[in-house]
């Protein structure tokens, strides 16, 4: 496996600090989503709890679900409070805004002045594409942002030749930002695909049911339906050399088998 540091992302819900201490203890690097049926809210009243009991927690950050400059200003004081210094921001999936943030960016300047530039940034990049915009849009906005962003996570992936491909791709267009890959975590498969669209990685499962006649997809496809559990192990190590700062665990939650799997290990130095 490579020997990168690794990130979990997990959802908040009840017993999840009692699930995080029992199987993926202090100071493990976790990462809180921001989805719209529970909001920023919950997502920093979550990560700032990890903080207190030795996470290194990150937040989530959902630009539609940010009600405003005001509200914004109190997640950035409860963060830097709690020790936090890196957030994640996204657009969010809201159907309707909930305040002047329609997409990441004009969030992400405030965050520069209310943080006076201290919180770190992270933006999404996405190494299959996005349905609503063109790669070109994507390129576009991505080095918009860079002058604020610290880091990049990708979009979740099953595909190992799109993964090592796209940093350098990347960089080739300019692109400067430390890349972390985003793969799913050991997961059962019938919970992956209840919670894809949910969680916000249906796309992914999408690109994969839409491409099931290429070689490499169709082996995905048809590990998901016919064994009980997603074995990510394979994929982690084809990123070796690949050129990403780090490896982002979507863990959908199942830290019993994120444990049994070793890769969630402490990063050797």
């Amino acid at each position: 496996m490579p020997d990168l540091p690794v990130r979990i992302e997990v959802v908040p819900g009840a017993g999840l600090e009692d699930r995080l201490r029992a199987h993926l203890p202090a100071p493990a690097v976790v990462t809180v989503t921001c989805l719209p049926h529970h909001g920023p809210g919950e997502t920093v009243d979550t990560a700032v709890r990890l903080a207190e009991a030795g996470y290194t927690a990150v937040p989530h950050l959902a630009a539609r679900s940010v009600a405003g400059r005001s509200d914004l200003a109190g997640y950035v004081a409860r963060c830097m409070d709690a020790g936090i210094r890196d957030v994640f921001v996204i657009g969010g999936d809201a159907a309707d805004a909930a305040g002047p943030y329609t997409w990441s960016g004009p969030l992400m300047e405030d965050l520069a002045d209310l943080s006076g530039g201290t919180l770190r940034q992270g933006v999404a990049v996405y190494p299959e594409g996005h349905p609503a915009s063109t790669d070109e849009e994507l390129l576009g906005t991505l080095l918009a942002k860079q002058g604020l962003a610290s880091w990049g996570v990708t979009q979740l992936c099953f595909s190992p030749d799109t993964l090592r491909a796209f940093v350098p791709r990347l960089r080739r267009e300019g692109v400067t930002l430390p890349v972390w890959a985003g793969v799913p975590g050991p997961v059962r498969v019938g919970r992956l695909l209840r919670l894809a669209g949910t969680i916000g990685v249906g796309q992914s499962l999408g690109f994969l049911r839409r491409s099931a006649g290429g070689a490499e997809t169709g082996s995905v496809v048809r590990q998901l339906l016919s064994s009980a559990s997603y074995d990510p192990a394979p994929l982690v190590a084809a990123l070796d050399g690949a050129g990403y700062e780090g490896i982002h665990l979507y863990s959908f939650n199942d830290l019993a088998g994120l444990a049994r799997s070793g890769l969630a290990r402490p990063h050797r130095a």
